[in-house]
């Protein structure tokens, strides 16, 4: 009988290796994005704290009175009352707010000082909005019958028209 032999490979070679699991060191990655998502979030809040306390958050003045405009003009220059709608509304500071509903000519053209006309019984917002645009208080009132645009008040642009809007190109 033949008796075993022993290996003569030393012990540490591969043959008498005993595979064991090798221990994975754990994935920083992930804790790492945490961490980094983290600072993010703290330098966020810290940053909209200080602005807050030191005041940046700026509170709108709410608009009090609407007005739905018609302009009329009362000058003669042709296309005046198109052409100011726009400025009108950019003018219009709160409490105020005002849209231009309404552009055309008025009955006659001879008119020399711009003026106001009240739609509704509570003259408050046409008088602010003749305040702001530098025009006479004096604001009237005259309903218009079927007044299906809802129009506030009516601005008749007169010959003076320059001096309320001094800052129009070419005039």
């Amino acid at each position: 009988m033949k008796k075993k032999s022993k290996s003569t490979s030393p012990k540490g070679s591969s043959a008498y290796r005993i595979k064991r699991a090798k221990k994975k060191r754990p994935v920083r990655f992930l804790e790492l994005a945490i961490v980094a998502l983290l600072v993010v979030v703290v330098f966020y809040v810290a940053s909209f704290t200080v602005q807050i306390a030191r005041g940046y958050s700026d509170e709108a003045k709410p608009t009090e009175y609407y007005i739905n405009l018609q302009i009329l003009n009362g000058c003669g220059e042709k296309g005046i009352a198109n052409r100011l709608a726009d400025k009108i509304e950019m003018m219009a500071k709160p409490p105020l707010a005002v849209r231009v509903i309404d552009t055309d000519n008025f009955d006659n053209f001879g008119v020399e000082k711009s003026f106001i006309i009240s739609r509704h019984e509570n003259l408050r917002a046409a008088n602010l909005m003749a305040e702001q645009l530098g025009l006479d208080k004096a604001v009237t009132y005259r309903a218009i019958e079927d007044n299906y645009l809802d129009i506030g008040a009516t601005l008749i642009l007169g010959n003076d028209y320059k001096v309320l809007f001094e800052d129009e190109p070419g005039k």
